[in-house]
């Protein structure tokens, strides 16, 4: 971190970008492009005082930031992170994950909403931990109503790295998820054709009380219902 006096106040430099400024970028690129208005963004100041700005002081701020974001390493997973002396932990129970959690990572990870929700589902994500061993940890159960209340301390407080890692880490459990239930439905359904190939040879106190032939149904339904938070 650096320090910069702009008039009467010394603005301190972080050198992460946090998740809503990340977000305002993404939601205008060609407004951010702009130097001028990326650095405002960042330092938190208006445009007109980086211009009172010397020049000087403005390339090296820019060079700090620059070289800052580009030594990141966006592919590396954070599983647990510390803030206002809070230990965060990265969902670690997929077998058990809550239905309603579930679904609400499908709706706001959607292709549609995921750069607007990005606090939102690091909120879904990582939540309070309960027990720690090295690197062992056990964090706290889903609770619908302390999900926005955490997605706004997330907001503004965590650096845009830790959603790299995880976003990647967690977009490639959801394929591998649906994955394993079309895998599961299928063979469901290969046996069920096969089921009613053969039935009407067997006695009739082996026939089936009944078919389940929408099968096939729910499968096409599940492919449907995911498949637009899977394409990112």
């Amino acid at each position: 971190m650096i320090e910069v006096k702009l008039d009467d106040r010394i603005i301190k430099v972080q050198p992460d970008l946090t998740l809503d400024k990340f977000m305002k970028i993404q939601k205008n690129p060609i407004k951010y492009n702009n130097t001028e208005e990326l650095l405002s963004l960042y330092l938190d100041v208006e445009v007109d005082e980086i211009k009172d700005l010397p020049k000087n002081n403005v390339k090296f701020i820019e060079n700090f930031i620059t070289q800052n974001v580009i030594n990141q390493d966006t592919d590396k997973m954070t599983f647990t992170f510390e803030l206002d002396g809070i230990t965060y932990g990265f969902e670690n129970d997929w077998k058990n994950i809550k239905w309603g959690q579930w679904v609400d990572m499908e709706v706001f990870s959607s292709k549609d909403k995921i750069f607007d929700n990005i606090h939102v589902i690091m909120s879904l994500l990582y939540r309070p931990v309960l027990t720690q061993k090295g690197t062992k940890y056990t964090i706290e159960p889903y609770k619908s109503s302390t999900v926005m209340e955490r997605a706004e301390l997330f907001l503004t407080r965590v650096p845009i790295q830790i959603w790299f890692g995880c976003s990647n880490f967690f977009f490639l459990i959801s394929s591998q998820y649906i994955s394993n239930i079309k895998n599961s439905l299928e063979r469901t359904n290969k046996m069920n054709n096969l089921l009613m190939k053969t039935w009407k040879f067997l006695p009739k106190f082996l026939h089936p009380k009944l078919l389940p032939v929408s099968t096939s149904n729910l499968l096409t339904n599940s492919q449907m219902t995911t498949s637009p938070s899977l394409n990112k």
